[in-house]
């Protein structure tokens, strides 16, 4: 069914994102927002879908043919590659060239470890490598046609080796394809799953796009399988909606092409929770917000400026890889880390207990503290408001945070740690800034100065701790969504459907081909319309953004830079202009006597999807309503205990005045808002809090 205006108010919209601990649901029904959460089940995250989606029915009283749509980040792809549960792949290129895997870019990642190991995209136990004859030079003309007997020889050794699955990268073969074809066209006639480069990142740098095809090779068919297991219990559950899923450059796509490019998924969990962000610059017309996202197992973090930024291409896991990927910073920090005392040290993750044991408190076996005992013990959470439906138990927090104690006393290392308060207290501390590094990361490191954003804090834990993470690094406040604990989800179903088309073309802006350039980005346009026609886009709400990768001549990194189409020698001119202040705003130099060349060309076809209006809270008075507080309790404040107010948040209303301590409790998550801080309900629901002055 496509999406539209006619048909949304009377349907359901949902958006499921799993993550390590917590799957969230976001439904979106006849223009009403809902909440909710269940335990990931790590072996298979489709059990536990299903059995989210069948409270979830019932709780919403909505019937499965209600449903129009189903937007899912996963991140199955991730944990499989990080994990080493790929299944092995082979690697076919060009005579002479199967040692790139090896020799990569010769840089050492640790340059002055003396013990330094380096990783490969492949591993030598299992994957296999293969050489076939043939050659295309750098015009992409062919200088050695493809040698039938060079692929029967790779395909009897893949036989033997029971390798099913194929990356397949020759030299220059994104100038011409036809070798890679039929290569393809051979082994898939024999029962291969095969991925070309050309189909993958058909772009300049042979290590790189080879890594990219294997990578993509290693977590396609995880993807593949889990997502069509997923699919089958929803149609043997009687749903029939489309399942589409969240790619990492922030669109989504639909379960048959995300097969095939499981790549796009490696941050398809964390472009939701930047989506959401990105709508939440729009709700509070700001420019400059870091989201903070931190969940059970992790913590992401990004620096959005108009909107998410998005790279063309990004380290994963230590590998370089050729794919439009969002721009966030993940950390092993959420509410299941592991406190541990070793050598003297208190360290917080990046170790996690995961949904199951998960944090002592849950009561499922675990013996270690976390985060989330901390943050009970010091009165922070409560077993009355934890995750929606789910029991934790106090006491067995405080056995563990006990126990920890007398490991750090009964140590020969001094540790001024005397009281449960005081390590309770460092737990947080020690977490804070393990975050706050990360979020230097995206603005610090890349140019940008922390002190001109805000911090949005979403997730299970992040309104618990961000208000002393943007103190630490002296930020413009901190804002709470209003489904701060499921805000990912929510941005799941805020995104658009979207794929993009990127080729190299290397062309100095003063030898342009112009008749050549616009015939190739009007043949990626209509590429792109017929996926997105597939994916029952009606032609008027599709739409293409165009863009040129640049660089000056010798060099390695490029600048991408927005056009429109068809682009003219006037256009070209004007945009060589602005790459040149590009350059210096990235860089701090430029040369306008330098030459310029274009690199890639690359195409965005975006499919439309209507956008959800928020229903706005009543006006209300500085002072909440007497029905919000539900009760007080004591919690701990920089080693303080106070008897502190805690509110409901469904019972807040546009224009109350929080004043600080106190607690907000919702379904999803809960708000800390410390001593001498004052937290404005605006007409949305967001909490926007600041010092008070």
């Amino acid at each position: 069914m496509p999406l539209n205006e006619d048909n949304l108010s009377s349907t359901v919209r949902i958006g499921i994102d799993t993550g390590g601990t917590f799957t969230d649901y976001v439904v979106i029904k006849n223009g009403h927002i809902s909440a909710w959460k269940t335990p990931t089940t790590p072996t298979d995250p489709s059990e536990g879908i299903i059995f989210g989606f069948n409270e979830i029915m019932e709780k919403f009283q909505f019937q499965k043919n209600d449903v129009e749509v189903i937007v899912h980040g996963t991140t199955i792809g991730t944990n499989a590659f990080l994990e080493d549960k790929c299944p092995p792949v082979a690697f076919l290129t060009t005579k002479g060239f199967k040692d790139i895997v090896e020799i990569g870019r010769q840089q050492r990642s640790e340059l002055y470890n003396l013990k330094f190991n380096q990783r490969y995209p492949i591993n030598f136990e299992k994957d296999v490598l293969c050489e076939i004859e043939e050659r295309v030079d750098n015009n992409g003309n062919i200088v050695n046609a493809l040698d039938i007997h060079s692929l029967e020889n790779s395909f009897q050794l893949l036989e033997s080796k029971s390798v099913k699955n194929l990356a397949i990268s020759l030299l220059f073969s994104f100038l011409n394809t036809q070798h890679e074809k039929e290569a393809a066209r051979y082994f898939t006639q024999r029962g291969y799953s095969v991925f070309t480069s050309h189909e993958i990142s058909p772009q300049i740098k042979e290590y790189e796009r080879a890594v990219t095809t294997i990578v993509n090779a290693k977590v396609s068919p995880v993807v593949n399988a889990y997502l069509s297991r997923l699919k089958n219990k929803l149609v043997n559950l009687g749903v029939e909606a489309p399942l589409l899923i969240m790619q990492s450059n922030t669109g989504m796509s639909d379960v048959a092409s995300i097969g095939k490019s499981g790549i796009q998924t490696l941050y398809s969990g964390l472009a939701g929770g930047v989506l959401a962000a990105a709508d939440s610059l729009k709700h509070l017309n700001r420019t400059h917000l870091v989201s903070l996202d931190i969940g059970g197992t992790s913590t992401d973090v990004a620096a959005l400026i108009d909107g998410p930024i998005v790279l063309r291409s990004r380290e994963f896991s230590g590998f370089p890889l050729v794919a439009s990927m969002v721009d966030v910073e993940t950390i092993g920090s959420g509410g299941g880390s592991i406190a541990k005392f070793k050598d003297g040290l208190l360290s917080v993750g990046p170790e996690s207990q995961g949904a199951n044991p998960g944090p002592a408190c849950y009561s499922l076996g675990g013996d270690k503290v976390t985060l989330t005992d901390a943050n009970l013990y010091l009165g922070y959470v409560h077993q009355d408001n934890f995750a929606g439906n789910l029991n934790i138990d106090k006491a067995k927090a405080t056995l563990q945070l006990n126990n920890l104690l007398d490991n750090i006393k009964s140590s020969p290392f001094p540790l001024e740690i005397a009281t449960l308060d005081e390590l309770a207290l460092s737990i947080r501390k020690i977490l804070n800034n393990n975050i706050a590094n990360a979020i230097r990361v995206v603005t610090i490191q890349r140019g940008l100065d922390p002190r001109d954003f805000a911090l949005l804090g979403f997730g299970g834990a992040g309104p618990l701790q961000a208000w002393e993470i943007a103190q630490e690094l002296e930020m413009e406040g901190v804002i709470i969504p209003p489904f701060p604990g499921v805000w990912s989800a929510f941005g799941l179903v805020c995104s658009d459907i979207e794929h993009e088309h990127t080729q190299s073309y290397l062309q100095t802006v003063d030898e342009m081909n112009f008749k050549e350039m616009n015939e190739m980005l009007k043949q990626f346009e209509k590429t792109l319309q017929e996926i997105l026609s597939s994916e029952s886009v009606d032609n008027k709400n599709q739409t293409f953004v165009y863009s040129l990768d640049m660089r000056y001549v010798g060099q390695s990194d490029f600048l991408t830079l927005p056009v429109t189409f068809p682009i003219d020698k006037k256009q070209l001119e004007e945009v060589t202009k602005r790459f040149h202040l590009l350059h210096n705003q990235n860089y701090f130099w430029y040369d306008e006597e330098l030459v310029v060349e274009i690199v890639n060309l690359s195409v965005r076809g975006i499919g439309k999807v209507p956008r959800i209006d928020f229903t706005k809270l009543s006006e209300g008075n500085e002072k909440p309503p007497l029905d919000a507080i539900k009760t007080n309790r004591k919690v701990n404040f920089e080693g303080e205990w106070i008897d502190t107010p805690v509110y409901a948040k469904h019972q807040l209303l546009s224009g109350n005045i929080l004043e600080g301590p106190c607690i907000i409790d919702q379904l999803d998550t809960t708000t800390v808002i410390p001593s001498s801080v004052i937290g404005h309900v605006n007409n949305l629901g967001y909490i926007i809090m600041e010092e008070r002055k």
